[in-house]
């Protein structure tokens, strides 16, 4: 009996302990707009970090892609699998680059960078099934004018004219759409 009595103060007392814990009552609540103000810092965090890292990704190289006054248009991430494909895959880069840009009327900049890229103002993003055997994903994220001035143009220039949007564009080719903007997506 005595085993209880200490037993159910023990409890009594931890339960008052609890209570009076600054845990539930807090002394500063969070406003509206403090709590408004965290979820947009969320928000511009997210559409600013590199779209490979925030999947996971260890991020060996990248091309940024951008127009000759600036613009970034998008980014383009490879993980460490790919490192054996790097001098192969950047071995003309420029110059495809430079034709796909005569041909819808955009002059690109390719940017290639060891690590992770990122971009100003991205609105979304595509993260593409592996290729030639290698199962990573290799992401590529978006901006408005990336979406709407080289994506679809691009795809047309191959000869691929069936697009609707730049969702359509991704998911057609083994990709899964991420939009950040649903004001500004192309979906």
């Amino acid at each position: 009996m005595n085993k209880l009595i200490t037993n159910t103060i023990g409890i009594f007392l931890f339960g008052a302990i609890i209570i009076n814990c600054d845990l539930f009552n807090p002394k500063e609540k969070i406003s509206n707009n403090e709590l408004t103000e965290m979820l947009a810092l969320q928000a511009i965090n997210a559409a600013s970090a590199s779209e490979g890292q925030r999947l996971g990704l260890n991020i060996a190289y990248s091309h940024r892609f951008k127009t000759r006054a600036g613009v970034h248009l998008f980014c383009r991430e490879y993980s460490t699998a790919y490192l054996e494909k790097q001098a192969e895959w950047e071995k003309d880069i420029d110059q495809t680059y430079a034709t796909i840009g005569n041909a819808i009327g955009v002059d690109i900049i390719v940017e290639k960078m060891a690590g992770p890229c990122t971009i100003n103002n991205k609105i979304s993003a595509c993260h593409y099934d592996g290729v030639d055997g290698i199962n990573d994903l290799i992401p590529y994220a978006y901006t408005y004018q990336g979406e709407h001035d080289y994506l679809i143009p691009a795809f047309i220039y191959y000869g691929v004219t069936n697009l609707k949007n730049a969702k359509e564009a991704c998911e057609q080719n083994k990709g899964t759409y991420v939009c950040y903007d649903p004001s500004q997506c192309w979906q």
